[in-house]
């Protein structure tokens, strides 16, 4: 049965108003712990997805590994031998090569100018500073020494920052120092160097860079920050050689033991020198591994920059508006007709989305879904809840109106006779158990309500219908039978029973005063009492208790009757 057009309309505005509650909600809690938590998450979960990173250019990391320090010798080595790393990795062709040291105090002079003079005449090396707060103020950062900042190609900031979790996801592209000037992160001033290009504008979500008839738009979130793509847990993109190794590899490669197309590798390539032996070595929680050394998450940064694999994420207004629309979407298709129609329409909508959103973020668009669907499943469960309150209490007032007669509440003689069988139905199997059948009439009830009209007569079966109902147990059942008759079931009573509880329901209705506006008025009432004999049926009950009724009314009426005085 549908629901009628007015009913519709309300029940409509009242999901509106439901959903918009929802949205809300959930948009003020859109910052909190928990569900900044569930972001990440989905975040996290979404790059198993994600296209494999390109392999191009050769980023290369070499490692100073517990092998090597074992065989050189305890850390921090002598700067001859990155002098002799630096030259040899400029002689195979490597295009840019990283230390991820810090060379911030002094060596031995020799050892100082050695290195020196390598780094300025390889021009192509890249050294790291870090700063030592979020305030970003360059006098407190930790510089390389003037010499080799100097005679470097470039320098930059490995600062990076976990999010609230722990977890490292992002890199500060550009940081704004505390002089006003605008430093790059070592993974900015790489990329943008080995393509010949140059910052030309930083926008609040976007980072300019130019040069080679190029344009290149990075796209930024909150705080300069660029959202790395994580590779694939079984996908390794980087080649990796041991320090010692690639000086071994260089000394054959020169005593021509092995030939250049072996070397042909670190053509054109970018080297990340670093340090990962046990207690040295700078490891971090990522997305798809809890241990990754710091200079692959440098190395993923270059690698996206280098292959454009951006994460394009949409202005936030965009974001809300998705919020509201899935919020607001089961207004629109849920009213309590057909609920496993219209949750599995929801739970559909809820799987588009999804399947959606990951073919666009595997292409590189963000679109935030945790928001969304927390708004589309609060919406459904709040809408939902509303609707089986609204529906449950319409079906007992459905209920209510089809049992119980109008005027008086009481239960109408359908239902009791129903109430009745059952009765019987129980008793039945057990000759021990009993009940019994009350019917009342009200003494002179026409002649009442030709005295003092319809309205007063109504006032009058209203009052003795409550006083029933409030003199008798609540498992017994009060009916109206018809006109001013009543009748009434005392579950479990015995004869005596139901002659005592005849004679209160006689004694509270004689007693009983029913007060109008001009007039107070008294009224009687006969009683009728029958047992449950086994072999009885409703009608032979009911009948036994009219026949008893009737026998009051004959002996002058205000009094009770029982059918065992019948015979």
């Amino acid at each position: 049965m549908k629901l009628p057009q007015l009913k519709i309309k309300k029940t409509f505005l009242l999901n509106i108003g439901l959903s918009l509650a929802t949205a809300f909600l959930v948009f003020f809690f859109s910052s909190s712990t928990s569900l900044n938590q569930l972001k990440s998450a989905v975040l996290d979960f979404s790059f198993q997805f994600k296209k494999p990173l390109a392999d191009k250019p050769n980023i290369i990391i070499i490692e100073v590994s517990d092998a090597d320090i074992d065989g050189v010798g305890r850390w921090p080595w002598s700067r001859t031998w990155h002098a002799a790393m630096l030259k040899a990795l400029k002689e195979l062709g490597v295009k840019s090569t990283y230390f991820d040291i810090i060379f911030s105090g002094a060596a031995t002079e020799e050892e100082d100018k050695i290195f020196e003079e390598t780094v300025k005449a390889s021009n192509n090396a890249y050294l790291p500073f870090a700063f030592q707060d979020t305030n970003y103020n360059m006098r407190e950062a930790i510089m390389p020494l003037e010499m080799f900042s100097s005679a470097a190609k470039g320098i930059g900031s490995i600062n990076v920052y976990p999010d609230s979790d722990g977890i490292f996801r992002k890199i500060p592209l550009i940081l704004k120092a505390g002089d006003g000037k605008y430093y790059p992160h070592m993974a900015l001033k790489i990329a943008l160097d080995y393509n010949g290009l140059q910052i030309k504008e930083i926008k609040p979500r976007h980072l300019i860079a130019s040069g080679n008839n190029e344009i290149l738009d990075i796209p930024l979130i909150e705080k300069n920050n660029f959202l790395i793509t994580w590779p694939a847990k079984n996908q390794d993109v980087f080649k990796h050689y041991s320090y010692i190794d690639v000086l071994a590899k260089y000394k054959d490669y020169l005593d021509k033991k092995i030939s250049a197309k072996e070397m042909k590798i670190f053509k054109d390539s970018i080297c990340l020198v670093t340090v990962t032996a046990i207690g040295l070595g700078d490891i971090k929680p990522v997305p798809m591994h809890p241990e990754y050394p710091g200079a692959k998450i440098l190395a993923v940064a270059i690698n996206n920059l280098l292959n454009k694999t951006f994460i394009h994420t949409p202005p936030l207004w965009l974001n809300i508006l998705l919020l509201f629309l899935f919020a607001i979407f089961p207004a629109f298709i849920m009213f309590g007709e057909k609920p496993l129609k219209e949750n599995l329409i929801i739970v559909l909508t809820g799987v588009v989305f999804a399947s959606i959103y990951l073919v666009l973020f595997r292409y590189g668009f963000y679109m935030e879904p945790s928001m969304p669907l927390l708004g589309l499943l609060s919406s459904t469960l709040t809408i939902g809840t509303y609707n089986f309150i609204r529906i449950s209490r319409e079906k007992q007032n459905f209920f209510k109106m089809a049992v119980t007669d109008g005027l008086t509440g009481l239960y109408n003689i359908r239902y009791f006779r129903m109430l009745i069988e059952t009765e019987i139905m129980l008793s039945q199997p057990d000759i021990s158990k009993k009940f019994a059948i009350v019917m009342s009439d009200v003494d002179h009830f026409k002649h009442f309500n030709d005295t003092y009209g319809h309205q007063v007569g109504d006032a009058v079966l209203k009052a003795i219908a409550d006083s029933l109902k409030s003199t008798v147990r609540s498992s017994d059942v009060v009916a109206r039978y018809g006109g001013e008759e009543m009748i009434i079931l005392l579950r479990g009573a015995t004869d005596k029973d139901a002659m005592r509880v005849a004679e209160k329901l006689r004694k509270n209705i004689e007693e009983m005063t029913i007060k109008e506006e001009k007039a107070v008025h008294k009224v009687t009432a006969s009683f009728g009492v029958s047992i449950y004999r086994q072999g009885d049926t409703t009608n032979s009950l009911i009948k036994r208790a009219d026949d008893a009724l009737y026998k009051s009314k004959k002996a002058g009426r205000n009094r009770i009757s029982s059918e065992e005085n019948l015979a």
